[in-house]
């Protein structure tokens, strides 16, 4: 999910990558996934011997290294089952990344393949670190956690970690250095524009999100100014004669997501030899799975020292 419309509203704060060190943070797996596929298309994806793309796998190598690097202990949480008002986005996903497929745009066209995030899972699970599948969508599981204090932040690039209700939510953590990382304080940002978290939900219905179309004509500005004034999605709606379907059920998809109410699992240390016979035969090389297998290592052993 995205809804960069709001990131006027929510404005994130640079950070350093040393205000994260120690912290525990969850992860949203398919949102860092698809980044790294993404961006290693330019000029065609890295691959395996077989002729597959590695970008995955080496994408999680040099996330789990600057992770234990800032020793951070992370969980990674992949998605559930998508909610049935997703359905009709998920389609129109597909069909642009065909049509890109079909252009030779490399990027736009690239996708997110289920084996690859099997492959994901196993290569975390020999490292040693924690993954779970949420029930529904990542973000709102990220959130909970950050929300009971099981973790001190999410990790997305998605805005719309906020709209579910997370505190605290680290972006852009690499050290690619085309992006900064930023830190995205809830209660900050709605203090900032006097408006609760479910205004802030009601806006970005009217805005348009994964699960529904938005009022034509209206952007973040008009958004706003509609919930301040009306109080809400139904008067702000009642002011535009407009009428919405979806809007009951899109609003209790964010301030009502199913989540797991368990706490987040802990990692262990990594099976080095594991991690090899996963790695280096997809052509990632021994230098690198040696350097991830003792980064992670040296980060759990202070975390059990803890």
């Amino acid at each position: 999910m995205g809804l960069a419309a709001l990131r006027d509203v929510l404005s994130p704060e640079p950070v350093s990558l040393d205000a994260m060190r120690g912290h525990r943070v969850a992860v949203d797996a398919n949102n860092q996934l698809w980044t790294f596929v993404t961006a290693m298309a330019r000029g065609g994806p890295p691959t395996g011997p077989e002729g597959r793309s590695i970008s995955h796998l080496l994408g999680i190598v040099h996330r789990s290294i600057l992770y234990a690097e800032l020793d951070l202990e992370p969980v990674w949480v992949f998605d559930g089952e998508p909610p049935e008002l997703k359905a009709e986005t998920i389609q129109a996903r597909r069909e642009r990344i065909e049509e890109a497929r079909k252009a030779g745009d490399r990027v736009q066209g690239t996708r997110l393949e289920g084996w690859q995030i099997e492959e994901a899972k196993a290569v975390l699970s020999a490292l040693g670190v924690a993954w779970v599948d949420a029930p529904g969508e990542a973000d709102a599981q990220l959130a909970a956690w950050a929300g009971q204090g099981h973790v001190d932040a999410a990790i997305t690039q998605d805005y719309d970690c906020a709209l579910f209700g997370s505190p605290s939510t680290f972006r852009n953590v690499t050290r690619s250095g085309r992006r900064s990382p930023e830190h995205l304080d809830l209660e900050a940002a709605l203090d900032r524009e006097d408006l609760s978290r479910e205004q802030l939900v009601d806006a970005a219905i009217l805005i348009g999100t994964d699960y529904n179309d938005g009022i034509h004509g209206v952007g973040p500005v008009t958004a706003l100014r509609l919930v301040r004034e009306h109080g809400d999605l139904w008067g702000a709606l009642d002011a535009r004669g407009c009428t919405m379907p979806r809007a009951e059920g899109v609003r209790s998809l964010f301030l009502d997501h199913p989540v797991d109410e368990g706490v987040p699992p802990r990692g262990s240390a990594p099976d080095g030899e594991k991690v090899m016979d996963l790695l280096a035969p997809r052509g990632v090389g021994e230098g690198r799975v040696e350097r991830v297998v003792n980064a992670v290592g040296i980060a759990r052993s202070k975390l059990v020292g803890v």
